[in-house]
């Protein structure tokens, strides 16, 4: 199967989670009163419930969480779904191959994929500037040759190039692998996947969208395709809260991501975001991890991130990031996604206070 089914939204909204949010927003207004950080920054919150059984469920609650917001780094994680997605894809497709060599293969699944690829991403077949080799995957530039299995049929696995250029968009962010991801992937691949896992919306763009490269300009020049936002204008690099908390649930609860496959991909997707918590670009609510930034505070532990910050069109920074974390006393896990959070230190530290009086007032603690 080429691409998944569209996947099952776990987020189940939940009245308790909704209270401590909006008594969060109010003490954060309270706090921080000229800010406007509880009024203007799109937040979406899930506490997992039964996170060792089979079947895990989100408690979710959210503010502005529909809403489309250029959010920088943080659509790294888009690119980073769809390597392991067409990794998924061409291990399925090889295991019935009959010939390992490298050019079979990668042209038998050139014939098989690229032609639905560019047909589930309509948009990039009359986009101007973008041709076919901006739309679909090189695949000998993301997978190492074909092995061959005992059993019958290929391997596929990345080759170390491409490995190392997913690893470094992801730790420490960035932008040159970024680019030799995204490039390598192509736009239909990353949105058209997007789309039929209903992670984005083409009828009305809204959801996770990446249509540009984060190194505009030559060498290999890749024009940005973009779609509304609410604060930048059209971007290429855009997304809501719920649809990027959607996908942490998936990425936690993992069985539903690995079940289409015989290639598990929840799991190495877990590790990078853990790996940039602990050695790339963690959290902004790390405590301690910025000059200036109060964090979470005590109680608190972030285990999984993925921040984003850049420019504005009409001028100054924007952060955003979507964080797994666990309370300490209790070790009820949480799913954290905000953004369109201007880059300063005040607002972040309202931010900080915001989420973590909303777990607390979940907890019901004081």
């Amino acid at each position: 199967m080429l691409f998944p089914d569209p996947l099952p939204d776990l987020l189940t909204p939940d009245p308790g989670m909704t209270v401590a949010l909006t008594a969060a927003q109010a003490q954060t207004g309270l706090t921080f009163p000229t800010l406007g950080v509880h009024l203007n920054c799109p937040l979406s919150v899930a506490a997992v419930r039964n996170p060792t059984g089979t079947s895990p469920s989100f408690a979710y609650a959210g503010f502005r969480d529909g809403e489309m917001h250029f959010s920088g780094s943080l659509l790294k994680v888009a690119a980073m779904l769809a390597a392991f997605e067409l990794r998924q894809s061409a291990s399925d497709f090889a295991i019935t191959e009959g010939d390992c060599s490298a050019n079979v293969v990668f042209n038998d699944v050139k014939s098989a994929f690229n032609a639905d690829i560019q047909k589930a991403a309509p948009r990039f077949l009359s986009e101007a500037g973008i041709t076919e080799q901006m739309r679909v995957p090189k695949y000998p530039r993301i997978f190492d040759s074909p092995r061959g299995l005992a059993s019958g049929g290929c391997l596929m696995s990345f080759n170390a190039a491409f490995a190392a250029h997913v690893r470094g968009m992801i730790v420490p962010s960035n932008n040159d692998d970024a680019a030799a991801t995204i490039k390598a992937l192509g736009y239909s691949w990353i949105n058209g996947l997007l789309a039929k896992a209903g992670l984005f919306d083409p009828m009305t763009n809204r959801g996770i969208w990446l249509a540009g490269t984060f190194k505009p300009g030559p060498p290999d020049p890749f024009p940005a395709v973009r779609v509304p936002s609410v604060n930048d204008g059209p971007s290429a690099q855009a997304t809501t809260t719920i649809d990027m908390t959607r996908f942490l649930a998936l990425l936690t609860e993992g069985a539903t991501l690995d079940s289409r496959s015989v290639d598990g991909i929840a799991s190495d997707m877990r590790d990078l975001l853990a790996d940039a918590q602990s050695a790339g670009d963690s959290s902004f609510m790390t405590t301690g991890a910025r000059q200036g930034l109060n964090g979470l505070g005590a109680g608190f532990t972030i285990t999984h991130s993925k921040i984003g910050l850049g420019p504005l069109n009409a001028g100054g920074d924007v952060a955003s990031e979507a964080t797994v974390l666990s309370h300490d006393d209790t070790g009820q896990q949480f799913l954290v996604v905000w953004q369109n959070l201007l880059n300063l230190n005040d607002r972040h530290n309202a931010m900080a206070f915001m989420v973590r009086r909303t777990l607390l007032n979940f907890l019901g603690i004081p």
